[in-house]
């Protein structure tokens, strides 16, 4: 019995054993076939960093054009130690509107502005005389038809400092300089011999340039002044440009431009014998383009 029994234990104590297994070997690294590459181990890619893009020149360079009508106010001359006073109505210079153009290009960096304004005037026209009218030293009789050239061209340069920041008002102050390219004829439209005068300047002359502008989102308005004045103090002298521009954000970059500007002004120069002074309103549209801003819509 006791036999049968140490016979039962260890047949079972051998069921219970789990059978141990031999890993298999790992495969040896074969050998390439003949005429291939052997394996690479791949390299992680380094990450690629895009080129910085250059800073610009200017915070903003702008191209501004304005086209529309003048009309003369006033233009009142003498020319000359025996020259005869007339006004613009006289010479017709009221019968009609003249063409205006203007353009300015300016640059902006921080709160520095520089503006160049090229302000071409030139202006034809035929009366008349209805008395005898002396230019200079040369006397035009009454009743004589004559052409009467009035180019009054500006070449300008200015300035601007922004005093006032803030988020929808800029308030600038500075100065302008600009040349003035003058040139006052008379020429006989029918007498033979012709008879010609002529009175022509070159000068310069300084002003105090002022610019506000409010921004509204939908549009803006600005105004501009340059002026200057001795109020008679000596020699008396004096410019104004006043203008009053809406701007209508078109796309970023292009503004259209609604403007009506006065410019006027003269001088009264004993030496010379000269005294012109006059008014002269226009009423354009423009188009304002900021280069870099609207090539980087694109």
């Amino acid at each position: 019995m006791n036999s049968l029994l140490v016979i039962a234990l260890v047949a079972l104590g051998q069921a219970e054993v789990a059978p141990q297994t031999t890993p298999a070997p790992a495969p040896e690294p074969q050998a390439p076939a003949a005429g291939t590459a052997p394996p690479t181990t791949p390299v992680a890619a380094a990450p690629v960093t895009a080129p910085l893009a250059p800073s610009p020149l200017f915070d903003s360079f702008l191209v501004d054009f304005e086209v529309g009508a003048a009309y003369l106010f006033q233009n009142d001359g003498r020319y000359g130690a025996n020259g005869s006073a007339y006004t613009a109505a006289e010479i017709g210079q009221q019968r009609n509107l003249a063409v205006a153009l203007r353009l300015a290009i300016e640059a902006r960096i921080g709160r520095h502005t520089l503006i160049a304004t090229w302000a071409p005037l030139d202006l034809t026209t035929r009366a008349t005389l209805t008395r005898d009218l002396t230019f200079q030293t040369t006397t035009f009789a009454d009743r004589t038809v004559v052409d009467h050239r009035y180019l009054f061209d500006g070449y300008r340069l200015s300035y601007l400092f922004s005093l006032v920041q803030v988020s929808r008002f800029t308030l600038g102050v500075g100065a302008s300089l600009q040349v003035r390219n003058a040139s006052v004829e008379f020429r006989t439209v029918d007498a033979s011999p012709a008879v010609f005068a002529v009175e022509r300047d070159i000068g310069l002359v300084g002003a105090i340039k002022l610019r506000a502008r409010f921004d509204a989102g939908i549009l803006y308005a600005q105004a501009d002044v340059d002026f200057f004045n001795t109020f008679g103090l000596g020699l008396a002298a004096g410019i104004h440009d006043v203008a009053l521009t809406l701007g209508i954000p078109i796309v970023p970059g292009l503004d259209f431009l609604l403007r009506v500007r006065l410019v006027g002004g003269g001088a009264n120069v004993p030496s010379r014998d000269i005294y012109n002074w006059g008014n002269f309103g226009f009423a354009v549209l423009g188009l304002r383009v900021d280069l870099p801003l609207l090539w980087s819509q694109r």
